[in-house]
């Protein structure tokens, strides 16, 4: 019988979710006990390919026979991680569903200790059921895993009172079919977990941090002729943010998407300056701080125009919100 089934979304990034996968085939935890599930989100990279030649290859080398890995592909066009972990849940044949990210390479250790810690509250109170939290780390090198990330690593954040975060979580399967799964109306990264995890605390799940359930979270080195990456996806956290308030429309939800008036007039501010200033100026600025290596300066002016394009996709959502329908 299965006791634990690995859930992997991924969109592309072939190489390092082979990384990924090879971590994951050699766990100390039984490998006839566990089992990994890879759900394509309509990818243009062959990944079904590159699963079944990691499968043909268990036996060779280090990987012995076992875990069972499963392809699974969503329908051509992309519908977002939570879509594709619903698929990947409902497949899965294990009592416990681990979720990780595609670019999270797992110690040896990963599954043995989220199914300690599930053990050891089953032991306790059989009936409640448990979220296990892991860490990750972050890292810019694949070829030295502990090597501390280089430079600027990314400016998303926010307030949420959530705790339910996928890099590496575990929970019971049937504790997640309860909760009705991920909402599909999340078509893009971020907020959907957070959304997910409200939920489950109406549902009085509680939660444990496990630190020795760790992997490595692989984040390319940041360089500024990518941060049309960074506009696109900060936009959408925006967008995702006011699915979730208007989902849940409570006082907590409203602080931690920062859809209240503080953020929104800063928003209006920073508006007047970006205009005055005009793109080509401060995408000069950012190019020559990273010409002159000032990491921790450029990381403040690229963190900042992360909050401005997600209060920017914050405002677009309230203004479709007020806009009559047709």
């Amino acid at each position: 019988m299965t006791d634990i089934s690995v859930v992997i979304p991924t969109f592309n990034r072939k190489d390092i979710l082979k990384r990924t996968l090879e971590a994951l085939l050699d766990q100390t935890y039984p490998k006839d006990k566990y089992e990994i599930i890879v759900v394509d989100d309509g990818s243009s990279e062959d990944i079904k390919r590159m699963v079944e030649d990691l499968r043909a290859g268990r036996g060779k080398d280090r990987f012995e026979t076992g875990p069972n890995i499963t392809y699974l592909r969503q329908a051509s066009d992309k519908k977002g991680p939570a879509a594709a972990n619903n698929l990947g849940i409902n497949k899965a044949s294990g009592k416990y569903i681990l979720l990780l990210n595609n670019d999270v390479i797992a110690d040896r250790r990963l599954i043995e200790e989220h199914m300690m810690s599930h053990v050891r509250a089953e032991n306790h109170s059989p009936q409640q059921g448990l979220i296990v939290q892991g860490r990750v780390i972050n890292t810019s090198s694949l070829e030295d895993l502990k090597q501390e990330h280089k430079g600027y690593s990314g400016g998303y954040s926010n307030i949420s009172f959530g705790y339910f975060t996928t890099w590496n979580l575990s929970v019971k399967k049937d504790i997640l079919i309860k909760a009705g799964l991920f909402d599909e109306d999340f078509r893009h990264l971020c907020w959907e977990d957070v959304e997910f995890g409200f939920r489950l605390r109406k549902m009085k799940v509680k939660q444990v941090n496990n630190k020795n359930a760790f992997g490595y979270h692989f984040k390319h080195e940041f360089f500024v002729r990518d941060i049309g990456k960074v506009k696109e996806k900060s936009l959408n956290m925006g967008g995702n943010a006011m699915i979730y308030y208007r989902k849940h429309p409570c006082l907590e939800v409203k602080i931690s998407t920062e859809s209240f008036w503080l953020p929104m007039a800063i928003h209006g501010i920073l508006s007047f300056f970006v205009r005055a200033a005009g793109s080509k100026r401060l995408y000069g600025l950012m190019k020559g701080l990273e010409d002159n290596k000032n990491y921790r300066l450029l990381a403040f002016v690229v963190g900042l125009s992360g909050k401005y394009w997600y209060w920017s996709g914050v405002k677009k959502a309230l203004a479709l919100k007020r806009t009559p329908e047709a």
